[in-house]
């Protein structure tokens, strides 16, 4: 059995049926997702493609064979006491270019606490976009909440922007 294949092990169980995360969020990252790729071409080439032709059809396959591995993974660790808060795959993370804004954006969407939403939007100042994001979002619960006073709603988007000097 392959390392992308490997079932959760009995610690990775035990941790999410006896340790109560309640309070702490907890992410499962699916790291080397792009090692699908490599599974994916080995697969077209059992099945007779070239190389060639196997490297330009894996994408998708890959795709669909990372969606098995999470929907596995998934299964048996949602029926756990204390299940995940979220799943995320992550591929590309040893190149300099590597990409960290799904785990910041799902790290922020984890968290239940609006204060500490705050803080983690705040730290990412260079990524103006989540704090839009998470401005808009979080006006757009509290507008379900209270009827709608544009001032309110101005003061609320500005304590989600990061202090510009």
């Amino acid at each position: 059995m392959s390392e992308s294949e490997r079932p959760i092990v009995a610690a990775e169980e035990r941790f999410f049926n006896e340790c109560n995360t309640a309070h702490v969020p907890v992410i499962v990252l699916l790291t080397k997702a792009d090692a699908m790729e490599g599974k994916a071409i080995g697969q077209l080439r059992d099945e007779g493609m070239q190389m060639k032709e196997a490297m330009l059809g894996a994408g998708s396959l890959a795709i669909q064979i990372l969606s098995e591995v999470i929907m596995k993974i998934r299964n048996q660790l949602d029926g756990c006491k204390y299940p995940p808060k979220d799943y995320l795959s992550m591929s590309g993370m040893n190149k300099e270019t590597a990409d960290c804004e799904p785990l910041i954006r799902c790290t922020t969407n984890a968290l239940d606490e609006v204060e500490l939403q705050k803080l983690v939007v705040s730290a990412q100042q260079v990524n103006f976009n989540l704090n839009i994001e998470m401005a808009v979002r979080y006006i757009m619960r509290r507008a379900k909440e209270e009827s709608f006073r544009k001032r309110l709603v101005e003061l609320e988007i500005f304590e989600w922007m990061p202090l510009k000097q």
